[in-house]
């Protein structure tokens, strides 16, 4: 007989490193039929959660399986360490080529990389690494930051499906206009919320909405607690998937680029940790609900290139996630419903 059970949330925190930990656990948590009431997302969490709970032209399996495909093949990562596919350049001139090249005979056939050959993706690769060398930008020591606000989502989410779904959504992120934190709810959730939502300072400009200006909210709530508990304050299961631990990102830079890495992504994953910590605390005080913690064990060899965007750092950590979540599950049939 299966184990009974009331509601439950899920809670997907920012952090980039995190990305294909988290899609690696929910493949796990998919095939074992784990489902959620509720899901509470910042920051990174936000891509997770979006293009698992409303994928764009494909499965939920496929679309998690296709999150590795988000990094760049190692030959050209080892002469190249930036993540082009995911960072792109900003401007009017730049949205206009996306635009061109998006019209292009075979565009999709070359970007959408799910069941292709290892050879077959490093061609992609360098199609779209030539691409992103001749795309215009007006990026000037004047700009708000150097990149366009998160044009990936574009091909990952269906946010007219997302406003089907029967769960509860949380999304966070910063209003610097009314200096205090924006809750946006499933029916809120589209384009323009979610870029406002990743709009990390530097790598991106505040993100207008309506006359305001906001910036990512994992910047300052990592895993959305805030949202979570004022709009679900009867949860019977909460399951949070921890942050990276910070200790094996800490290492000698290979380059500049791998050190302003390491400079951006280690006060997040301390900030993610200490807010966990806060919340299991005032969670034991006075919550009833289960809390479980997902906590993602990056064998020691892996730590140093964690932050890596290459393709085979983003199937390594997949890989490890979806043990993780393998493991966890078994741990915790009953209280899931397994």
């Amino acid at each position: 007989m299966e184990a009974r059970v009331g509601k439950k949330a899920l809670v997907l925190g920012g952090g980039a490193p995190d990305y294909t930990l988290m899609t690696g656990a929910l493949l796990a948590f998919e095939e074992a039929g784990v489902k959620f009431d509720v899901y509470s997302m910042a920051g990174g969490g936000g891509v997770v959660g979006l293009s698992y709970l409303a994928p764009l032209n494909m499965t939920r399996e496929e679309s998690l399986r296709n999150s590795v495909n988000f990094g760049v093949s190692d030959a050209i990562y080892n002469m190249f360490p930036i993540n082009y596919k995911i960072f792109t350049k900003p401007g009017p001139a730049a949205a206009l080529y996306r635009t061109a090249l998006s019209m292009m005979p075979g565009y999709s056939r070359i970007v959408n990389q799910l069941g292709m050959t290892p050879s077959e993706k490093f061609l992609s690769d360098w199609v779209q690494f030539w691409w992103a060398g001749l795309m215009p930008s007006n990026l000037s020591l004047f700009s708000q930051g150097f990149c366009a606000h998160a044009q990936f989502i574009k091909q990952m989410v269906d946010f007219d499906a997302l406003h089907k779904l029967p769960a509860d959504i949380y999304l966070n992120a910063y209003c610097l206009t009314d200096n205090k934190m924006a809750i946006f709810k499933k029916d809120q959730i589209d384009l323009a919320h979610f870029q406002a939502s990743l709009s990390y300072p530097f790598f991106y400009s505040p993100y207008e909405i309506d006359g305001k200006l906001y910036i990512e909210g994992a910047s300052r709530d990592a895993f959305n607690f805030k949202g979570l508990m004022e709009n679900e304050p009867d949860l019977d299961l909460i399951v949070v998937f921890d942050a990276i631990a910070i200790d094996g990102l800490l290492h000698e830079p290979r380059n500049l680029w791998d050190a302003f890495g390491q400079q951006i992504i280690t006060p997040l994953v301390a900030l993610g940790h200490a807010d966990l910590k806060l919340f299991q605390e005032l969670h034991h005080d006075k919550d009833k609900s289960d809390l479980l913690i997902l906590n993602f064990k990056i064998p020691p060899k892996m730590q140093p290139a964690a932050l890596d965007w290459s393709s085979s750092n983003l199937n390594r950590l997949f890989a490890v996630g979806y043990e993780s979540g393998k493991v966890f599950i078994e741990k915790n049939k009953a209280k899931l419903g397994v």
